[in-house]
């Protein structure tokens, strides 16, 4: 056989079936040319054809204030109409004013309360009545109800304990789940017709679901004691992972990712960004990322789109935080 076949035989022993080392080499030659030629000489690699969404029907919940307002935006901006949700009519209605600078994209605003099913209906029903499909659904409404301040507490067991136990509670507990697992999981279920729908209207796959998260559902830390938080965010993600799998292995075709934002200037996690925004000493050392600065509206957009466009991702959770996790000190 010659020292270079025994080799490739021990090589491939554990294997049911292995080629020689030139069918191999030949394999994959052939498979790199044909994907090569698969998209030369035409437009499919020129940008705009990359990340095209023009045409498409999104749902942003959460839509009028912070992240979810930059995602309706960059959404409509690229052709998209968008639906967006809120409890308070006054921030979405705002929000709804934005006019493209071209295209045909538009955000249509809808008051909804999504932490009941009766709410998730109504919505559903709402749309069902304008739209035969939607290509994105994106669950990002969320909210903060406090935490225990440990850091400004004896680092005892008794003061620790009582913090925790006194200055948090089952309600709260409740809430945030309802809004960060319970909400996104009846939304998505809610919205499955209309998702799979998009495929037989025509568009190359079903809708796409993207739920919001966070670093918080990610880092070991409870960040100064925000278990409740950290814990229903933590829980997002595996729900999105959970969803990805069953749908995929049930044929629908509707892919499920999550987005874990880190430091954003929002009322809900950056306070003093006008003051600070161009101080990298004091985001690398108050609020240790790495890159030296908060996340932007453009950083975020490109995340999103690249998320929805993207029609071989599904199950993933992608991390968008200037290296904050990687700079944590467990």
């Amino acid at each position: 056989m010659g020292t270079r076949g025994v080799r490739w035989a021990l090589y491939c022993a554990a294997a049911a079936t292995c080629s020689p080392p030139h069918h191999t080499h030949t394999h994959t030659m052939t498979s790199s040319l044909s994907l090569q030629q698969s998209i030369s000489g035409t437009d499919a690699l020129d940008v705009s054809k990359l990340f095209s969404v023009a045409g498409r029907v999104a749902i942003v919940t959460g839509g009028g204030t912070g992240l979810g307002l930059v995602t309706a935006t960059a959404l409509a901006e690229n052709g998209v109409k968008v639906y967006i949700t809120g409890r308070r009519l006054e921030p979405i209605e705002a929000a709804a004013k934005f006019k493209p600078r071209k295209g045909d994209g538009q955000i249509i605003a809808v008051q909804a309360d999504l932490a009941t099913k009766a709410g998730i209906a109504a919505l559903r029903d709402y749309v069902a009545e304008r739209e035969k499909f939607v290509n994105i659904l994106i669950n990002n409404h969320g909210v903060f109800l406090g935490r225990a301040e440990l850091d400004a507490k004896p680092q005892t067991a008794e003061a620790l304990g009582k913090a925790m136990f006194e200055e948090e509670s089952f309600e709260q507990w409740g809430d945030l789940f309802a809004i960060h697992v319970s909400s996104p999981y009846f939304m998505t279920a809610a919205f499955l017709p209309l998702l799979a729908a998009a495929k037989t209207a025509g568009f190359p796959e079903p809708g796409n679901v993207i739920n919001i998260a966070s670093l918080s559902g990610i880092t070991r830390t409870s960040q100064r004691g925000q278990f409740n938080y950290n814990a229903t965010k933590a829980a997002t993600i595996h729900l999105s992972l959970m969803q990805a799998t069953e749908f995929a292995r049930r044929g629908l075709g509707i892919r499920v990712n999550s987005v874990s934002p880190g430091y954003f200037p929002s009322g809900m996690s950056v306070a003093d960004f006008d003051k600070k925004s161009g101080d990298e000493a004091h985001w690398k050392d108050e609020y240790g990322i790495p890159f030296g600065r908060v996340g932007t509206a453009t950083d975020y957009a490109q995340c999103i789109i690249s998320l929805v466009v993207n029609q071989y991702v599904t199950g993933e959770n992608f991390i968008i935080d200037g290296a904050w996790l990687a700079g944590q000190k467990f």
